[in-house]
């Protein structure tokens, strides 16, 4: 049942995916690949089985998380540039998604160590050597927490805003519901993609 939760997970990753595409907004086509990535390798884990096969592929899931996490900052800078935020606000963003990527391929690549781990009816690999939670997520829901309130604020649009807090919240949960966590990532997904449509959409209206 539960395996069943994170294909659906991934197939509403795939539909926020095609709206990305279709407002050409690539680096959240990314992120939205690296999350159906994911959870698709969740939700195979059990037919797939334990081995070298599975943790390969679950090391491509934390890889992802490593790489195209941080973009969503990115993501953020140009939404708050919409905005109004000023071009160096913009640049700091930008370094500081690369800082996290330098953070996350440390944490989540150099020193992964892949154990399997099941939960219900789900097999996948976690890794090991993990510390507390993922700096470069917290840090990158934070700023979109930050953007979203931006947004609520000039545009009155709060749903980036509250598809932040709502992904902050089920990530907490996720430690003891892991697919509370993913649901989260969708719920925040689509409201970035929203969002961007949203902001895009005021701006040529003016």
């Amino acid at each position: 049942m539960v395996s069943l939760i994170f294909a659906v997970l991934a197939v509403g990753m795939v539909g926020a995916g095609v709206v990305a595409v279709r407002l050409r907004a690539w680096l959240v086509v990314v992120v939205a690949g690296a999350l159906v990535y994911d959870n698709t390798v969740i939700a195979a884990g059990r037919f797939v089985g334990e081995g070298d096969a599975l943790e390969g592929l679950n090391a491509g899931r934390f890889v992802g998380h490593a790489l195209f996490t941080p973009l969503l900052i990115v993501v953020g800078a140009g939404l708050a540039g919409l905005a109004g935020l000023a071009r160096g606000g913009r640049w700091a963003l930008t370094a500081l998604a690369a800082v996290l990527v330098g953070i996350g391929i440390w944490a989540d690549v150099v020193r992964l160590r892949l154990v399997p781990e099941r939960y219900a009816d789900t097999l996948r690999y976690v890794n090991d050597n993990a510390a507390g939670p993922p700096v470069p997520a917290v840090v990158a829901i934070l700023v979109l927490i930050g953007v979203g309130v931006v947004l609520w604020r000039r545009d009155g649009w709060p749903w980036l805003l509250a598809g932040a807090v709502a992904m902050f919240a089920a990530a907490a949960a996720g430690f003891a519901v892991p697919w509370l966590g993913n649901l989260g990532e969708l719920v925040l997904l689509a409201a970035v993609v929203s969002s961007l449509r949203q902001t895009r959409e005021r701006v040529a209206t003016g």
